[in-house]
């Protein structure tokens, strides 16, 4: 697609005529009025040819919202399915009945076939649409229902081993959370997060950078559970 660019009156205390002046120009770039020929309040904006009328058609109005005009093909595509984002729709809570669904499918299908588990809960339960993603539902796993998840309090070892590994690996919380049985990505990412902020509440700590403040923590826990071992 083309794009040039045309004049649009902008001042909203206009007559409705005078603002739509400039709205469409000849098919050739010539004819285009100067920049000092042009009325005051006039801004320049992109728009598209139709080769139908030999004009320029404006892709936004600037007095409304970003539109389209109806012969492109992004109105064609349309679907009258729900669309939805990569992940899901986040605000639709999981039903008891779609974990059980999402148990019983994983049993059967596996850790890989997510795209599929998705489709077959979309069919059961939503008719056929998208309200559910293979992204969503293996997130909903990993983090919730898988059974070899470990959502207990965290040990001093943990704590330690999560901080030591994080100075080496950085932030790959995947390959740190391998290291960390019944822990996930999501789990120990937040863990560290939850370790670091709760360091910064003193003084003396709020300024120090990240990697100085696990530094810190890893020589208090290994304190701390020599006390408690003792």
């Amino acid at each position: 697609m083309h794009i040039c660019y045309t004049a649009q009156i902008h001042n909203r205390t206009m007559d409705s005529d005078i603002n739509n002046l400039y709205w469409a120009f000849p098919q050739y770039t010539q004819n285009l009025p100067k920049f000092d020929e042009l009325p005051q309040g006039c801004v320049w904006v992109p728009c598209i040819p139709d080769f139908t009328t030999n004009t320029y058609i404006p892709i936004y109005n600037l007095h409304a919202q970003i539109h389209l005009p109806s012969n492109t093909k992004t109105q064609a595509c349309k679907s009258e399915k729900i669309k939805i984002s990569r992940g899901g729709i986040k605000t639709l809570p999981w039903k008891e009945s779609e974990d059980k669904l999402l148990q019983d499918l994983v049993e059967l299908h596996g850790l890989k076939k997510w795209s599929l588990i998705s489709q077959e809960i979309n069919k059961a339960l939503y008719d056929g649409n998208e309200m559910r993603k293979g992204k969503h539902c293996r997130e909903r796993w990993h983090n919730h229902l898988d059974p070899g998840l470990n959502k207990g309090e965290w040990s001093y070892e943990e704590d330690i081993y999560l901080l030591q590994l994080k100075e080496q690996y950085g932030n790959r919380w995947s390959l740190i959370s391998k290291g960390l049985q019944g822990r996930n990505e999501n789990s120990v990412k937040n863990r560290w997060n939850c370790l670091i902020k709760r360091a910064r509440q003193d003084p003396e700590m709020q300024y120090y950078s990240s990697d100085t403040i696990t530094a810190i923590l890893i020589k208090e826990l290994q304190e701390q559970r020599s006390q408690t071992n003792n």
